[in-house]
């Protein structure tokens, strides 16, 4: 009677966790069919129905896993920043010269970030943000989990003269967002030339040596009006 009653705790067991996978995995689904229609043709102009027919499924068993489609679109959101967060800070207790080359080549090589194509979905979560307090709420724990990287970063190295850590980290955050935003306008601004830009930029500000050459005195900054321009 005992082993009877075992199996079959087992077997509901299974049962109910086999059915959580597929939950999950709809779920998933549903939200890569968001993802796809914002890229072709805005979040805005997506209709329930058309986010149903990309995922496949009727309306009312798309309401079954979501209760409408702002919470895919949040979910979407949780999503991009859970993976870039995830993804950058990674290489946290490296040294600073690896880090920096982690995240240049995370933004502009391995990441979302470098697809042209879902940078225009980080962007239209930007300017959604105005509106859903959800996702402005999100994309503001983004916002302030990668400052807090980028500060420590920048607390590990020299500096340029005058500049503190927050001060570099907030350089570099418009540098990186003004990259990623210039490249999707500016034909001649391609990813090895952006990657090329936020690099050079990243240890100019860190004031430590690139590729054999030594971190930039003072007097040198001096002689380069463009990046004291960045820094005052």
């Amino acid at each position: 009677m005992i082993k009877r009653r075992s199996r079959t705790v087992k077997g509901a067991n299974l049962a109910h966790e086999s059915e959580a996978a597929k939950l999950k995995d709809r779920r998933k689904a549903i939200v890569a069919a968001l993802r796809r229609c914002m890229l072709t043709k805005g979040y805005a102009e997506t209709r329930l129905t058309d986010l149903a027919r990309a995922a496949g499924i009727s309306v009312s068993h798309y309401l079954y896993y979501f209760a409408s489609k702002e919470a895919a679109l949040k979910e979407v959101c949780d999503e991009i920043v859970d993976q870039t967060l995830a993804e950058v800070t990674a290489s946290r207790g490296e040294p600073p010269e690896e880090r920096i080359h982690v995240l240049v080549d995370h933004v502009f090589v391995r990441s979302i970030f470098s697809q042209r194509s879902e940078l225009g979905v980080i962007l239209e979560l930007v300017a959604l943000s105005m509106h859903r307090s959800a996702i402005r709420e999100k994309l503001n724990y983004y916002n302030r989990e990668m400052m807090a990287y980028l500060t420590d970063l920048f607390e590990q190295v020299p500096r340029q003269p005058g500049v503190s850590a927050r001060d570099a980290a907030e350089i570099a955050a418009a540098i990186w967002m003004g990259l990623l935003t210039n490249s999707q306008y500016d034909g001649t601004l391609d990813d090895s030339r952006a990657r090329r830009l936020f690099r050079r930029s990243l240890f100019d500000l860190a004031n430590i040596r690139h590729s054999g050459a030594a971190a930039m005195p003072p007097s040198a900054l001096r002689k380069k009006p463009g990046l004291k321009r960045l820094i005052a």
